[in-house]
């Protein structure tokens, strides 16, 4: 009995191995080549980070939950000086790219950005949430 309690929990703590990390083209292309494999090379947990930032930062939504929810007013106020955006392009993506954008986070509440169609919304979930699931990421990976 002890045995299998052992086993099961070495098969439990087993991580992903970083060489099979895959980092998708729209992270290569907002940093560079040379920036993604300097970070594969000498800095794997923060490429890691950067990584799972960029696409899960600032979620578009279609439909609402039940939650604790902030309203922020329409994403455009957030838009940096000198951008411009496409608002389907961005529904389609599914995500905003927290590297360009300038979305504020609450502690504890989820920020909620208004898209000009109506049936979308940008949702920024709370830090400690964030947070919780940043480090269960990179756990994943050993980090």
């Amino acid at each position: 009995m002890m045995m299998m309690g052992v086993m099961l929990f070495c098969f439990a703590q087993e991580h992903i191995p970083f060489s099979q990390y895959y980092v998708a083209p729209e992270f290569t292309e907002e940093f560079g080549a040379s920036k993604v494999e300097d970070l594969r090379a000498n800095q794997p947990a923060e490429l890691v980070r950067m990584h799972y930032t960029m696409f899960n930062y600032a979620l578009v939504i279609g439909k609402l939950w039940d939650g604790n929810f902030q309203q922020m007013g329409m994403l455009e106020q957030y838009l940096p000086k000198g951008m411009a955006y496409n608002e389907d392009e961005l529904i389609k993506k599914g995500y905003v790219n927290p590297f360009k954008w300038n979305l504020p986070q609450d502690t504890y509440r989820y920020n909620l950005f208004k898209l000009r169609n109506s049936e979308y919304y940008v949702v920024v979930m709370p830090k400690v949430t964030w947070e919780e699931r940043l480090n269960a990421h990179l756990h994943q990976y050993g980090f």
